[in-house]
This record gives structure tokens, C-alpha cells and sequence, in this order.
């Protein structure tokens, strides 16, 4: 399931942090970057490379919502709903992305290259509301904006 790529990124991580259960967290992010989500095989595959066990490693993907262990998709669009960006509108976010993709939170767009998820907090409350696109945190303006953002991940 890992390939020799994924698992070189897993060896450099250990080899940055010295520790094997402190490359968790960047090996999980390298594993969903490749494969475009995080398949139960490939937690498996980790626990053993890790010596970590495969409980504490699915605890982990669970509390974080940036890990996704549904379907795949190339991109990750995170919309913010803390109460800060909802009382600033957070709701245009979802209907503008709605309305240009097509899809809900959760789901995934036809092409498999967008995913909407919908998350507490982006850090970026002085910004509100915003939206990340991976890893770029945006703050909302238009849905013309919006837009022209996403043109730049198709």
C-alpha cells in the first residue's frame, strides 16, 4: 500500500525528529498528500514501521480533522465554523463553494478533486471567515474570488 516514496518521507521524518512516535503527525500528513486520503492498509502499514500501535495511531487521525480516512480527493478545501466566522458569515463560504462545486460538506466532487470539510477552528480568526485550500489559509471576499483560488488547484 506505501509506497517507496511515502515510506522514504517516513524515514526522513523519524531521521528530522529523531523519535519515532514524534514523526507521527508528518507521516500521516505525507501519507494523505500522496495517496490523497489515509486508507486503513496504510495505518497498518505505519503502526509497523512506527512501532507504534494501531489504536494510538487511529486515535490520533480521529481527534485531527485535517485527516481524512474517506474518500480521496486531490485537494482539501477546510471551511472554518467557529462561532467567530459563523456570527462573520461563514455560511457564504459553504454556499459559494456549493454553488461552484456542487458538493456538501464531507463529499467529494466528481472529478475527485475537491472535498469540502467543515472545521471548528483555522487559527485565523482575525481573518474571519476563512478557508484553507491545503495547506493556504484565504480569507473569504467573493465568490468570484473564491473562484479564481480554486482555478489555481485545478
Amino acid at each position: 500500500m506505501l509506497t517507496q516514496e511515502i515510506k522514504e518521507a517516513i524515514e526522513g521524518h523519524i531521521k528530522y525528529f529523531g523519535s519515532k512516535e514524534e514523526a507521527l503527525l508528518l507521516s500521516l500528513h505525507s501519507i494523505q498528500e500522496y495517496l490523497g486520503h489515509i486508507p486503513e492498509e496504510a495505518l497498518e502499514e505505519l503502526s509497523e514501521i512506527l512501532d507504534i500501535p494501531l489504536h494510538h495511531i487511529k486515535g490520533v487521525v480521529a481527534f485531527y480533522e485535517m485527516f481524512d480516512t474517506g474518500e480521496k480527493a486531490k485537494h482539501r478545501i477546510y471551511v472554518c465554523n467557529s462561532i467567530v466566522c459563523y456570527l462573520l458569515k461563514s455560511h457564504k463560504v459553504f454556499n459559494a463553494v456549493k454553488e461552484l462545486l456542487g458538493i456538501e460538506p464531507g463529499q467529494v466532487t466528481r472529478d475527485g478533486m475537491f472535498k469540502l470539510v467543515e472545521v471548528q477552528c483555522l487559527g485565523a480568526c482575525s481573518e474571519a471567515p476563512v478557508f484553507m485550500v491545503d495547506n493556504d489559509t484565504y480569507r473569504y471576499e467573493s465568490k468570484e474570488k473564491l473562484h479564481e483560488i480554486l482555478a489555481k488547484y485545478s
